[in-house]
């Protein structure tokens, strides 16, 4: 079977729908998009051991590979994007550059080196393009280049700011390490504050209970083991004067909510320093908190809310190449 121009196979693992995201912005740019889940489950306890013990399910892992390469077997692609790459077998990216040597291989990841298993290093040799969003794995590993994360048009906010904020600071994400501690004692200095904790499973939240010190004051009530909707995300975004990101430890890629906060018109408050070294850092939009508890930093976060007037835009125009559509071009370049 002929190649056919701008056809893509795309394999990534499911994270918060965003991978369904991609998949949309290729279609809509044009693209012929064949799409698997890089994971055979995304079951709690399966993720889990895909990221620290792979091995354990190699049966499991290379009959779904077998079973991909016999639903492609009379199909050419033209390009081949892969996100991630942790539970991906070598032998597949192999077997697949053979059937298909006119391809071009991409590879991305949106998590820290530190935070994939060593899969998605040892597979990045076949690839042709390797991008990561996290400077310092950039900066050690000559073999990837710097590519930031993206916002979907859900975040997109045309309107003055002037428009009724409900929230002065807000948090949406999923509740580990120390964060409900550090979000607990920030918020107290600021009303109307309003914090979103996620767990996918009830005896994750026992669990840390039982194991960690600082979890025995969360209450359930607290927590929620349903996912928001990326609409509901936004929504709150968007009628939040200022929103909270916190990257995880080891990391110093900018996460996606730095790209989502800004493009919805609130001022993004940080943890990650990293954010200086970004085309788009503006000063008058970014708190970056070097202690969470410093009194300065909570003077600077309600100062740079307070000079949010009716007249101020949300930085869409200058985050246009980060819109999701806009995004995935750079990859074909």
């Amino acid at each position: 079977m002929q190649l056919l121009d701008k056809s893509v196979l795309l394999i990534s693992p499911a994270f918060f729908g965003y991978e369904i995201s991609i998949k949309n912005a290729l279609l809509e740019n044009g693209y012929r998009v064949t799409f698997f889940d890089e994971r055979t489950s995304n079951k709690p306890l399966f993720r889990a051991i895909f990221r620290v013990k792979k091995e354990i399910l190699s049966t499991l892992i290379n009959k779904y590979y077998r079973s991909l390469l016999d639903k492609i077997k009379d199909e050419k692609f033209e390009h081949f994007l892969l996100i991630k790459g942790e539970v991906i077998p070598e032998w597949f990216i192999v077997e697949f550059k053979k059937r298909n040597p006119c391809t071009t291989l991409i590879y991305y990841t949106y998590d820290s080196l530190n935070n994939n298993n060593n899969n998605s290093i040892s597979i990045l040799k076949h690839f042709d393009k390797c991008y990561s969003f996290d400077f310092e794995d950039v900066k050690n590993n000559p073999s990837l280049k710097l590519k930031h994360l993206f916002y979907s048009k859900e975040f997109i906010n045309d309107l003055k700011i002037g428009r009724e904020k409900v929230h002065t600071i807000s948090f949406v994400g999923t509740l580990h390490s120390n964060r409900y501690t550090v979000i607990k004692n920030l918020f107290s200095n600021f009303e109307n504050a309003l914090a979103f904790y996620y767990l996918p499973a009830k005896w994750l939240l026992i669990f840390y209970k039982l194991s960690k010190k600082n979890y025995w004051s969360i209450k359930w009530r607290e927590v929620s083991f349903n996912k928001l909707s990326r609409q509901q995300v936004a929504n709150i975004f968007k009628s939040s004067k200022s929103v909270l990101d916190i990257q995880r430890s080891g990391q110093t890629g900018l996460t996606m909510r730095t790209f989502e906060v800004l493009a919805a018109g609130a001022v993004l408050v940080t943890t990650n320093p990293y954010i200086k070294l970004a085309d788009f850092y503006c000063q008058d939009r970014v708190v970056i908190l070097d202690d969470t508890n410093l009194p300065a930093n909570i003077t600077e976060i309600k100062n740079k809310v307070d000079a949010l007037n009716i007249d101020s835009k949300p930085m869409v125009k200058v985050l246009d190449k980060y819109f999701i559509n806009n995004w995935v071009n750079e990859f074909f370049e």
